[in-house]
């Protein structure tokens, strides 16, 4: 018999199956499963699926390395969910859909959980498998439990630039748009009146028409100096007419390309002691994040800022830039006022604002 290799997408595993359901049946065989887009379009998953009785033809791998590897990954990561439902390793290649619907399997349960808030579905996958695995029983409450533990372990807390009485020069770095300079002001305004801390602002954004003329504002109505550094002179020469400032506060270009990205980068990392605080909006969405993050890479981050939480309906996001940057989250924030909108960052509040209210 002629077999009918079919093709199907959706915006998540579950879409992608119901679809295959609906057209080849309950037993359909699974030939093939991967996600695609990237960057700059819309990830969806797609499966290659068969009539179930029908011979399956082999399919014909004509993927890039890098995506070959990406979905060897998550064939993995599927093997393992199986084994999780059947107590044994299933054959890679075909799998009842029957199986794979079935709504009382522990991980499949979680993995749609964290997907709902905008967790990427091969990190939701994976983190929950580490859940199943790590509590104490099948019970909804242990697995609700090492759910918890196991994002507390990818989203460390940091200290907030506005604590302690060390002298730190902290640099906010980020594509355009992710509210660098209104953090930056936020930051300043609490370190004055809560750390009762002496400031400087330095902005080395030339790039933007009116950048360094909004950031000057913020110094006016806080009182406090601000410099303008085109160069690496110009920007030795702000910090040190910053001398007594306890922290002080670079203001950077949000460009896009490459080599204007490398050239900042570097300027920062000429002058000894300037930390790298990587700010990325929550409400830009997953794939944005972890592609910014990569952009980003290049300034080393010691920190994340997580912006914008009032804007998003997928929290979630931050794992994705919190995987790719293996860095500490100083402080996030959700909305415009300054300097009210900015909070330090802990491990317990960032699940709680993940899994939702009352979670």
């Amino acid at each position: 018999m002629n077999s009918i290799v079919k093709t199907f997408r959706g915006r998540d595993p579950k879409a992608a199956l119901e679809a295959v359901k609906a057209t080849l049946g309950d037993e359909a065989i699974i030939l093939n499963t991967r996600e695609i887009g990237g960057l700059w379009g819309k990830r969806e998953i797609e499966i290659t699926a068969v009539r179930s009785g029908e011979e399956a033809p082999l399919v014909k791998k004509r993927r890039s390395m890098d995506v070959e590897s990406e979905v060897a990954a998550l064939r993995r990561i599927v093997e393992e969910l199986r084994a999780e439902v059947f107590g044994k390793r299933a054959e890679p290649r075909s799998m009842s859909l029957r199986a794979e619907l079935s709504p009382a399997t522990p991980a499949s349960r979680t993995q749609q959980q964290l997907m709902e808030r905008g967790v990427e579905p091969a990190l939701a996958s994976a983190i929950a498998l580490e859940a199943v695995r790590g509590a104490d029983s099948s019970s909804e409450k242990d697995i609700a439990a090492a759910l918890r533990q196991a994002l507390r372990a990818r989203l460390s807390a940091g200290r907030p630039p506005w604590e302690g009485n060390d002298r730190r020069m902290v640099a906010l770095v980020g594509p355009t748009g992710v509210g660098k300079t209104t953090t930056i002001a936020k930051i300043a305004a609490h370190a004055i009146l809560d750390s009762r801390l002496k400031v400087s602002l330095v902005t080395v954004d030339t790039y933007r028409i009116g950048a360094s003329e909004h950031i000057q504002r913020y110094g006016e109505i806080m009182n406090i100096p601000t410099h303008v550094a085109r160069d690496e002179a110009s920007l030795r020469e702000a910090i040190f007419r910053s001398g007594d400032a306890n922290l002080v506060l670079i203001d950077t270009a949000g460009r896009s390309d490459a080599a204007a990205l490398a050239a900042q980068a570097q300027l920062l990392h000429k002058v000894e002691g300037i930390e790298c605080h990587l700010v990325l909006s929550a409400a830009s969405g997953a794939v944005e994040m972890r592609g910014a993050a990569k952009r980003f890479g290049g300034y080393k981050p010691q920190r994340l800022i997580f912006s914008k939480l009032d804007e998003t309906d997928g929290p979630g996001a931050i794992l994705s830039a919190a995987t790719e940057i293996k860095a500490a989250i100083s402080c996030i924030t959700d909305g415009q006022r300054v300097p009210e909108d900015i909070h330090p960052a802990s491990g317990q509040s960032l699940v709680d604002r993940m899994l939702g209210n009352g979670a």
